[in-house]
C-alpha cells in the first residue's frame, strides 16, 4: 500500500502544480477554478495538521490569488514530503485521532486518510477542470495515467 500512496502523492502534486499553471496564465475571472484548487490545499493543511499534531496552515476553503496558491502549495507538498517519507506498512496501520470539522471525535486509519486525501483532491481537480471549461479555456490534463505517461515516456 505504501507504493501505491507515494505514487498517489507524487501524481497529486504533479497535477496541482499543471493546475496553477494554466490558472497563472488566466486573463478571465477565475474565481471559481481558485476556490477549487484552495480548497484542496486547504485539505491537505487539515489532514496534515491532524496527522502532525500541528495548526492548519489554511482553513478548508481559503480564498486565493494564484501567487497565494503557489507558495502555500509549495509549503504544503514540502511538509507532505516529510510526512511520507516515513511511511511504513505498520505507521499507515495506525489510527489516528482528531475531531472532523464539526467537532466530533473520530478515528481513522492513516492509509485510509491518505487514499481519502488523494482522491478527494482528483475529485476539486475535476471541479476546477469543469470552471476552466465553463469560462471558456481549455481543461488540464490531470489523470493519473497521463502522469504515468509523461514519467514513463509512454503512451
Amino acid at each position: 500500500m505504501r507504493t501505491h500512496l507515494l505514487r498517489l502523492a507524487a501524481h497529486s502534486t504533479w497535477a496541482d502544480a499543471r493546475l496553477l499553471r494554466a490558472v497563472q496564465s488566466l486573463s478571465g475571472d477565475a474565481t471559481a477554478v481558485l476556490r477549487e484548487l484552495g480548497h484542496i490545499r486547504g485539505a491537505q493543511a487539515i489532514w496534515l495538521s491532524r496527522i502532525t499534531g500541528g495548526v492548519p496552515l489554511l482553513g478548508v476553503w481559503p480564498t486565493l490569488t494564484p501567487d497565494e496558491l503557489a507558495q502555500h502549495g509549495a509549503t504544503l507538498d514540502a511538509a507532505w514530503e516529510r510526512v511520507l517519507e516515513t511511511l511504513t506498512d505498520d505507521t499507515l496501520a495506525q489510527y489516528v485521532e482528531y475531531r472532523n470539522l464539526a467537532g466530533a471525535a473520530r478515528r481513522t486509519r492513516l492509509g485510509d486518510i491518505l487514499l481519502h486525501l488523494f482522491t478527494h483532491g482528483q475529485m476539486h481537480r475535476g471541479k476546477a477542470n469543469a470552471a476552466l471549461r465553463a469560462m471558456g479555456a481549455e481543461p488540464v490534463g490531470v489523470d493519473y495515467i497521463a502522469w504515468v505517461w509523461e514519467r514513463e515516456g509512454a503512451g
